[in-house]
């Protein structure tokens, strides 16, 4: 690894953030990506970085600022009103996806435009989530005009009412490009609505499709279950938010 790593505390959470190797010896200001669940990133980024390196060095990827945000309380803040817990082992899901998201745009990000050298243009700020850390990222273009694109791996778009939501809700982000990495065999040995996560992300494709337009949203599918081939999804979507186009 070229570039630096270094965790803060940031508004009573932890928050990990990833430094090209340029950043002390130039003056530019660096795009940013903002991942859920930074305690998981971080340890994938680890495993997967030089790999992005190499696509910094042969020109293929645009130098960014990585942003993982560790989640207080994931059931809540990741998820978009309240539900039932589907699994009474769990807590219910609290619903607080907007303050979370208020939380991103009003604080954390003001916090690193102030304390990074990072461009504040739309055009370089991206989200991206695994899970319930998907559906948030793209609860995000319901709720605001920040992100240019999304990277939604393994999106729990099983979740309640999620599907009617997103085909009728107006969209408030007004030019974004979004990713939808999925795996077929997710939730194959569930007997939860989890069992039918393929159908759900495939419904939200079509939806994406109609709504943002085809050249706007991109499907990626792999054969593995929800807890699989993780590292090569994480490298996926990080291809797709740090690409030039």
């Amino acid at each position: 690894m070229k570039g630096t790593m270094l965790t803060r505390k940031v508004f009573d959470r932890e928050v990990f953030f990833y430094l090209p190797s340029g950043y002390d010896a130039s003056d530019k200001r660096y795009p940013v990506v903002y991942a859920q669940d930074g305690d998981k990133f971080k340890g994938f980024l680890t495993k997967i970085i030089d790999d992005i390196e190499i696509g910094f060095s042969n020109g293929s990827l645009e130098e960014h600022m990585l942003v993982g945000i560790t989640p207080i309380d994931r059931l809540s803040e990741y998820t978009p009103w309240f539900s039932k817990a589907l699994n009474e082992r769990f807590n219910d899901f609290g619903g607080q996806a907007d303050n979370y998201l208020r939380f991103l745009l009003k604080d954390l990000q003001p916090y690193i435009e102030n304390e990074f050298r990072v461009s504040v243009s739309k055009e370089d700020r991206k989200i991206m989530g695994y899970s319930l850390g998907a559906l948030v990222s793209l609860y995000s273009i319901y709720k605001n005009n920040n992100y240019s694109k999304i990277a939604s791996i393994c999106s729990s778009q099983w979740y309640e009412n999620w599907i009617k939501f997103m085909d009728e809700e107006e969209i408030i982000n007004d030019n974004f490009k979004i990713i939808i990495i999925a795996g077929r065999k997710e939730g194959y040995r569930k007997t939860t609505i989890h069992k039918y996560a393929p159908k759900f992300s495939e419904k939200s494709y079509e939806i994406f499709k109609k709504r943002i337009g085809e050249k706007n949203i991109k499907m990626i599918w792999d054969e593995y279950d929800h807890h699989e081939n993780i590292l090569n999804r994480y490298k996926i979507a990080l291809e797709f938010l740090l690409s030039k186009i």
